[in-house]
């Protein structure tokens, strides 16, 4: 959805002259939905660990989260930066500030070297509150409901400083909504859902993502979200021998997708000089749309295989 969303522009004067804008009008619903999902996923990989050593917890965990986001981001980010900033301005320290600071999840105002990682800066600080939590053994999900709370106060306040407006925006809350989900299954260990029902929750969030299903109230749509999200783990695991391999094939190479799908159209557009719709006939630009997501898809198989993959084994051993 993300991908969609920025490569839009290469889909218009296709099917319609606003094909691109109709599929994919906004790109924040992906990121709301992946921030539930990996809430959850942090829950269900951590429930069985033994609360009494909570320090090497907090360190195991860090150490996986930080293998697992930071060789990909830091090769990326330095890429962009020497591909498309490079060539334009000359490295200076305010440059040097700002890769340093995009490279720890920092953020500053504006968007990180390699814009993408702005949700990053999220994920990491999401994976440190919920990485703190392991201090208070078997009430760190009480602690966790506490941060939460805390959180969504600051909403509605208004803060200068870039961190704190981290802290207070309300997406992060969307970390939360997953990390109830888990606790509710985890719960309730077979929670029966039908699979029509599980086919409305793709319905609902596929209207929301092309807000043919407009929510007007923040925490209303947060609360049918998490609604939706819930139904579908719920129905995925108790069907989890059931993979889709084209789709599992796209969640394995996903953070590869998300990281490196705007080099391509910014490769087109510095390099090429080729903007979307350069091609006078629709087909032919639907045609070239086809070809340019293949070449991403195409570059993050080969990332995720020889960079991501191998990294993550070296490192862990």
């Amino acid at each position: 959805m993300v991908c969609g969303f920025h490569t839009k522009g290469w889909l218009d004067n296709t099917i319609t002259s606003n094909f691109g804008e109709m599929l994919f009008p906004s790109g924040e619903y992906g990121v709301q939905f992946f921030f539930v999902i990996s809430g959850f996923i942090m829950v269900y990989t951590t429930q069985n660990l033994n609360i009494e050593n909570p320090f090497k917890n907090v360190v195991s965990f860090l150490k996986k989260r930080i293998i697992r986001i930071s060789p990909l981001y830091t090769a990326l980010t330095l890429a962009w930066f020497f591909l498309f900033i490079y060539p334009l301005y000359s490295i200076n320290y305010v440059s040097c500030i700002k890769i340093i600071k995009s490279l720890l999840f920092i953020p500053f105002g504006n968007f990180p070297i390699l814009y993408l990682g702005w949700t990053l800066n999220f994920e990491m600080f999401f994976y440190l509150v919920f990485a703190l939590c392991f201090f208070f053994k078997k009430y760190r999900y009480w602690a966790l409901c506490l941060f939460f709370v805390i959180q969504i106060t600051l909403h509605h306040l208004s803060f200068d400083h870039s961190y704190i407006k981290l802290i207070a925006s309300p997406v992060i809350s969307y970390f939360f909504v997953g990390v109830l989900i888990g606790l509710l299954l985890n719960s309730f260990k077979v929670f029966a859902v039908h699979p029509y029902l599980r086919i409305l929750g793709f319905i609902i969030l596929l209207l929301i993502q092309l807000e043919i299903f407009k929510i007007p109230n923040f925490y209303l749509q947060m609360i049918i979200i998490g609604i939706c999200c819930f139904i579908i783990f719920a129905y995925d695991l108790q069907a989890e021998d059931k993979v889709i391999k084209p789709l599992y094939f796209l969640g394995n190479i996903s953070f590869s997708l998300y990281l490196f799908h705007p080099f391509v159209h910014k490769f087109l557009m510095a390099y090429l000089n080729l903007k979307p719709g350069f091609l006078e006939n629709p087909v032919y630009n639907l045609l070239f749309y086809i070809f340019m997501l293949s070449i991403i898809f195409g570059f993050s198989y080969l990332l995720h295989q020889f960079f991501e993959k191998k990294i993550i084994q070296y490192l862990r051993f």
